[in-house]
């Protein structure tokens, strides 16, 4: 006959070394569960790991474009929305324009009109999206308007003394003469008048070296920038305040602002205000082409998202038939996994109350 020992250590260690794994086993049931995804993903895949983790990074890729794709589709949100205020601006100031005639209470309105109008227009040239200026071309931390003094500092305005306002009292001065508040300016004539907005005048609102626009005005950079919305596909992002739109509209305003229309005889009004019109009419048909054309990039952002978008469920689908776990089978798992550690907790206290002295 063989007589079979069994120590208490025995009879204690082998209950609890059955809790541990079935504590181990719900703690990996209970991730699954909450995650519907296997809880190592490595140890369940093996040798197929590599192709979760390549698919992974791939939508984490996708993520990120789509994250860039928002942020440069609200750059072109508010685009559009400057550009509309300065048409709208443009066109009520063209309007007034026709309406308001020669006469010194509608040349007086135009003037005032002008002033507002030019400083609404550097103000929505201005605009900015996430700390960066939209219309400053490459040169995005920088606003894209300014208005510099002889004195080093800068102006709040054309009107506070700036070099753009000395430029023109200077090129008006060299011209004809005279200051463009003194009295002399009503024996101008309309052919001097053409003359100098064709040439003087028209030179104040260039770009380039020596432009006065450039020198005087615009801080932007007409660098391109180009963001990349989908694979290799890319899109203009950058637009600047150089633009012949902006340039043209602005020098309407200024036409009627500050070059003493006050005083010009009717004649000269007349043409003043025919080339003004001309000129914001201009600038208006251009706005209108760019207004397009970043229409068009919207629409080329909300196209590459929906592949995009399309491209992540595939991913998503893929990446659950790797990784995925049935979340119910999990959670059938977990309560039946609890209770076998109910079941063994109250066994290992009953075995732990054995003693040989409960039958001497």
């Amino acid at each position: 006959m063989t007589n079979f020992l069994v120590s208490n250590y025995s009879l204690l260690s082998s209950p609890r070394s059955a809790v541990s794994k079935l504590q181990q086993e719900l703690t990996i049931m209970q991730k699954q569960a909450a995650t519907g995804r296997l809880a190592d993903v490595g140890l369940s895949l093996g040798l197929r790991t590599n192709q979760s983790i390549s698919l992974r990074s791939e939508s984490e890729g996708v993520d990120r474009q789509l994250d860039t794709n928002a942020i440069l589709a609200q750059r072109f949100s508010v685009m559009q929305n400057a550009l509309q205020s300065i048409a709208d601006t443009g066109e009520a100031f063209q309007k007034s324009l026709i309406a308001n005639g020669t006469g010194e209470a509608g040349i007086a309105a135009d003037t005032q009109q002008a002033m507002a109008s030019l400083q609404g227009l550097m103000g929505a040239l201005n605009s900015s999206s996430g700390s960066r200026f939209l219309f400053s071309g490459a040169a995005t931390d920088q606003a894209a308007i300014s208005f510099p003094t002889s004195g080093g500092g800068t102006a709040d305005t054309y009107f506070d003394g700036s070099l753009a306002e000395d430029a023109t009292a200077t090129a008006f001065a060299a011209t004809f003469g005279y200051a463009q508040n003194d009295a002399a300016v009503s024996g101008m004539t309309p052919a001097e008048l053409e003359a100098f907005l064709d040439g003087p005048f028209d030179d104040l609102f260039a770009v380039g070296p020596g432009g006065g626009w450039t020198d005087n005005w615009s801080n932007a950079d007409d660098g391109t920038v180009e963001n990349r919305i989908n694979g290799s596909e890319t899109i203009k992002t950058s637009y600047s305040s150089n633009e012949e739109a902006f340039r043209n509209i602005a020098k309407a305003y200024v036409m009627l602002s500050d070059l003493g229309v006050a005083n010009m005889t009717d004649e000269t009004r007349q043409l003043l205000t025919s080339r003004a019109v001309e000129t914001v009419s201009l600038g208006l048909s251009q706005l209108t082409q760019m207004q397009a054309e970043i229409g068009g990039s919207q629409n080329r952002i909300k196209l590459a998202n929906e592949s995009l978008e399309a491209r992540k469920s595939v991913l998503t689908i893929s990446i659950s038939d790797l990784e995925g776990v049935d979340q119910y089978e999990a959670s059938t798992r977990v309560t039946g996994l609890e209770t076998l550690l109910e079941t063994s907790y109250a066994l290992t206290v009953r075995i732990s109350r054995l003693s040989l002295l409960n039958y001497l």
